[in-house]
């Protein structure tokens, strides 16, 4: 019952799928069947109606030319109409003297004249068509001279190894003729078409017929629905699986304290260099492996389940433990990456003050980038919280700024004092075809609102040279340091080699 439970979800998908595929068989095998036969019975109707034209033509043609003496002239006539029309199986001739020729002999017809009755006979002038169980049989043209008779071979059903599978109706004036032999099987209509003003032609199929013509593509497409539900659930389940393992993992290594957090120097100009001011604190969870997870791989996770409040509770304790571990020049600050969803909380302000003031530490030092991947529900819960971090002396940044949901629109509502420009706009700096419209509308915003501007994603000099002529402030990127652990960190903070490094390498 668990493991039915378990896969639920997997197992309505492949049930589903073999009930399309079973119910929809009679709606696919219907419309394949008249798809496929469409062209062909309309092409062979339109034969069929015009060698019953070209019969009526024949026929009166032969009427004026005819001796009516069965000679050989008149056997050579009848042969030819025969010769030109394939639907004609035997010509004669009677005459009222009682004498009668036929395309094989001028002495004697070969074949009997069969009396028929009225219910039989579809009258068209001097001109009769003959019927025999509601098939055409016969054509005859009487007058004063003599009795042409065209006797008709049945057409050959197109269906050669499945003879009772389909048959056709031609209605000629309201009066229904078949084509072809039936049986007492069931049969459905899959074809209808008027081909001129007097004559329809419909066509009938049975199940034999629909097997011979489609049975093969019908479950050809009922496998392959099967087998896309069947891969569909095996997604679902490989997904499941991989979400619920990752998840389960993820609770591990929060539980276990395994996220940790990096920090990536944040510098500003100083002495023809660059000193460090600060640092971005980006999460890393090294697996028990030893490999690196991904962030974009468990923080969008985080986020979904609910669990990114709980590593950014983690995150800043591990933070605030590390501050009180390092001395730290003036000014200096750390920022940690929060969610909208985590500054709407009404006890998040008091949570991090309390453990601010726990640790002994000036709450000038942490600062807080408010991140993007989420917009924000409320933001006056926002502002009433970002107001009483500011009001102590937190800095509250606007990650990647401009790409954003509210971008500056926050500006307007949230007390933010520091914008940080994405990457994205920085990259083409010194490229041929770099466009600074953008880049340059941000930073006179930026200068024009008062807001301290750090700039991220700096790989190059040019970029940075380009950067501090433009007005930024602070600098972030590979250029001057990736993340690294905090002992490391600390090291870089601890000394002046950084700076020393840095004149070297900018000058």
């Amino acid at each position: 019952m668990a493991w039915l439970r378990k896969h639920v979800k997997a197992l309505s998908i492949i049930l589903f799928s073999v009930l399309f595929a079973y119910f929809s068989q009679f709606a696919v095998s219907n419309w394949l069947v008249k798809k496929k036969i469409k062209e062909d019975v309309s092409v062979l109707s339109q034969l069929y109606s015009e060698l019953y034209r070209q019969s009526f033509e024949q026929m009166r043609s032969l009427e004026e030319n005819l001796l009516y003496q069965c000679d050989i002239d008149d056997v050579e006539l009848l042969s030819e109409a025969k010769d030109e029309n394939m639907f004609i199986e035997y010509v004669d001739l009677h005459l009222p003297n009682g004498r009668s020729c036929s395309i094989y002999n001028s002495d004697q017809a070969g074949r009997e004249m069969i009396s028929i009755s009225s219910e039989d006979e579809i009258i068209f002038d001097k001109v009769s068509l003959i019927l025999s169980d509601n098939q055409f049989e016969e054509m005859r043209l009487r007058n004063e001279q003599g009795l042409l008779r065209f006797i008709f071979q049945q057409p050959r059903n197109f269906l050669s190894s499945c003879n009772q599978c389909l048959y056709m109706v031609v209605k000629v004036n309201g009066r229904e003729i078949s084509l072809y032999q039936r049986n007492d099987l069931p049969y459905r209509q899959v074809y209808s078409a008027e081909l001129d003003g007097d004559l329809n032609v419909s066509l009938y199929i049975n199940e034999d017929g629909v097997e011979y013509l489609v049975g093969d593509l019908v479950t050809l497409f009922a496998g392959l629905v099967i087998l896309f539900g069947v891969l569909i659930a095996v997604g679902v389940e490989l997904n499941q699986s991989e979400r619920k393992g990752l998840t389960g993992l993820l609770n591990e290594a929060i539980e276990s304290n395994a996220l940790k957090p990096f920090y990536q120097p944040i510098v500003m100009p100083h002495d023809n260099g660059y000193k460090i001011v600060g640092a971005e604190v980006l999460v890393r969870w090294r697996a028990s492996d030893g490999e690196f997870i991904p962030p974009d791989t468990f923080i969008p996770l985080a986020e979904q389940n609910g669990s990114i409040d709980r590593i950014t509770d983690q995150l800043i304790d591990n933070v605030l433990a590390h501050l009180n571990d390092i001395q730290v020049p003036s000014g200096f600050f750390v920022s940690v990456n929060v969610s909208p969803s985590y500054l709407e909380k009404f006890d998040t302000a008091g949570n991090i003050l309390r453990k601010i003031e726990a640790a002994g530490l000036d709450p000038h030092l942490l600062s807080l980038e408010i991140t993007e991947r989420t917009k924000f529900g409320d933001l006056n819960k926002a502002a009433v919280c970002i107001e009483a971090l500011t009001d102590k002396g937190i800095s509250i940044k606007l990650d990647d700024c401009g790409t954003g949901y509210g971008a500056f629109s926050y500006l307007h509502v949230l007390n933010i004092d520091t914008i940080k420009i994405d990457r994205m706009f920085v990259d083409g700096i010194g490229l041929e075809d770099f466009k600074n419209t953008i880049l340059d509308s941000i930073l006179a915003f930026a200068r024009e609102s008062k807001l301290h501007v750090v700039a991220e994603g700096v790989e190059t000099k040019v970029q940075a040279d380009y950067l501090i002529k433009s007005g930024v402030e602070m600098l972030q990127g590979s250029y001057f340091g990736d993340p690294v652990p905090f002992d490391v960190f600390r090291k870089l903070v601890d000394s002046d080699d950084l700076i020393e490094t840095q004149n070297m390498a900018l000058q």
